[in-house]
């Protein structure tokens, strides 16, 4: 039986991949530091603590505000981005370009996790 770990549990053992931990014993480690919940989600004292960041977007934010949930985009063109029934959106070519840089390991893992997060839902 294979076992499916949260999200932020994959993306922490990505994060310590040198330290060579496993993905139960992170899991186990993070649920008991109060870091996530038993169901994966980030709790309250995380997200407050800056430990987890909360890539919530809520419906017409501010460009400033996206920016500052998603500062990979700082260093594009701001003519780029559109704001379309309620959320910042950009043409597919960059969403593209964005899927390719990614497959290339072009960014580090500040950047991968931000444009993976923004890409998710689109």
């Amino acid at each position: 039986m294979k076992i499916v770990y949260p999200p932020l549990v994959e993306q922490s053992v990505t994060y310590h991949s040198n330290e060579g931990i496993s993905k139960a014993e992170m899991y186990r480690s993070m649920v008991e530091k109060g870091i996530i919940t038993e169901n994966g989600l980030p709790t309250p004292y995380a997200l407050e603590n800056g430990w987890i960041k909360d890539f919530y977007e809520e419906e017409n934010l501010s460009f400033e505000s996206f920016l500052a949930m998603y500062p990979i985009f700082e260093q594009y063109d701001q003519e780029l981005f559109k704001l379309v029934d309620g959320f910042w959106e950009i043409p597919v070519t960059l969403k593209k370009e964005l899927l390719q840089e990614l497959a290339s390991g072009n960014f580090d893992y500040d950047e991968k996790i931000q444009i993976e997060e923004y890409l998710a839902d689109r």
